[in-house]
């Protein structure tokens, strides 16, 4: 009995099911393509290569999941390709802007405003873009620090410089350490000492802002470079709440630009014991250190630190504190070697610790200079004469 075969109702084979297997094998033959024949144009828009997609969740409509993986794919692709652009445009316009510094200021404002707003708009930090080394091997504010007049001829607070900055902030440590090669690239000390006054460039930590009430530094330095051969300077210093700051924060860093090189003048508080310079400091001890920051030649060096007794007339002798080089000249940061000094090598020196101190003004500050001269260290006792 011949029984005609029916479908199911329920059955999910189609009526017109593909051939099978072996039936695709027995009838394979030669390719079919002809050589008249065109191949399909290609697709004007191909997407960036994705990953396989993992199983759609339970939560998802059937049928969506592969749709919904090719368009976020997509739309990664075409974001990051804006993104670079944006990058490139906003790259070329900084370019172009240290590259005329001495174009007009607002202008050169409206620029960064629009920049500004691009990259905000597309998820970019200006500030990162601004501090990429995209110009020749540096940042926009290297060369807008190589490029700035002089003071002579620039209007404070109303350049290219400070623009950027103001749009550039906060600083890494590579663009920090960029800044302090810019200015030592171009001797400009007063311009360094007002960088060190700015939050984007050195801000002071947590207790000493709580405790001086500001987050810049408000230590005063200045430098006369005595004329001579032996590259001799006097750094004025002025440092704010000298024994609170030393007491709470356990250091006070001064940094200035002095014969072609950069110092770092600290004094410290050791929480800890240490060695400086192959001496042994203990745990507790006032000490003062003296070393070059990155890109600075080594040198020789002579010097001491001076503190006078502040009260009028003065009764108490003068401090002085030698600090000098050894066997070896002191090298920058990259070999890294410092001098160190106690405030106990001089009697007079170790009150700076004290209350009621001679040496320390009404207000805290402390007024000291140090006296240096770049040779090599010998036996007498004149820094500068």
């Amino acid at each position: 009995m011949i029984i005609d075969k029916t479908s199911l109702p329920n059955d999910p084979t189609p009526e017109e099911a593909p051939p099978s297997y072996d039936t695709i094998q027995s009838n394979a033959g030669p390719s079919s393509y002809t050589p008249n024949e065109k191949p399909p144009p290609p697709n004007p828009y191909t997407l960036p290569s994705s990953p396989p997609s993992p199983n759609p969740s339970p939560l998802t409509p059937k049928g969506k999941a592969s749709t919904k993986t090719s368009s976020s794919w997509f739309g990664f692709g075409q974001a990051s390709r804006v993104s670079k652009e944006v990058k490139a445009t906003v790259h070329g316009l900084v370019r172009d802007l240290v590259q005329n510094a001495d174009s007009d200021m607002a202008s050169s404002l409206a620029i960064l405003e629009s920049c500004s707003q691009a990259c905000a708009a597309h998820g970019i930090p200006l500030s990162s873009v601004l501090q990429d080394k995209s110009i020749e091997g540096h940042s926009s504010i290297y060369w807008a620090i190589i490029k700035r007049p002089s003071s002579q001829s620039a209007r404070h607070g109303s350049d290219l410089l400070n623009g950027i900055l103001s749009f550039a902030s906060p600083l890494t440590e590579v663009t920090i350490a960029e800044v302090r090669t810019a200015c030592l690239d171009t001797s400009n000390q007063q311009l360094f000492q007002q960088l060190r006054k700015s939050a984007a460039f050195a801000p002071l930590s947590g207790p000493e802002q709580i405790l001086l009430g500001t987050p810049v530094p408000p230590d005063d330095i200045e430098i006369d470079e005595v004329a001579g051969d032996q590259g001799a300077f006097v750094a004025h210093l002025r440092v704010v709440a000298f024994q609170k700051r030393m007491r709470v924060a356990k250091h006070v860093h001064l940094e200035f630009i002095a014969r072609g090189r950069i110092w770092r003048l600290s004094f410290v508080n050791l929480d800890s014991s240490r060695v400086v310079g192959g001496k042994h400091f203990d745990k507790g001890k006032w000490i003062v250190i003296l070393a070059l920051l990155e890109h600075s030649p080594p040198t020789w060096i002579d010097s001491r630190l001076v503190v006078e007794d502040v009260r009028s007339p003065k009764q108490k002798p003068t401090v002085e504190l030698r600090i000098r080089s050894g066997m070896d000249q002191l090298k920058s940061s990259s070999y890294p070697s410092a001098i160190g000094v106690s405030l106990e090598e001089s009697l007079m020196a170790s009150s700076l610790q004290y209350e009621d101190s001679s040496y320390i003004n009404p207000d805290g500050s402390l007024y000291a200079r140090l006296e240096a001269k770049l040779v090599r260290s010998d036996d007498t006792e004149c820094i500068i004469c």
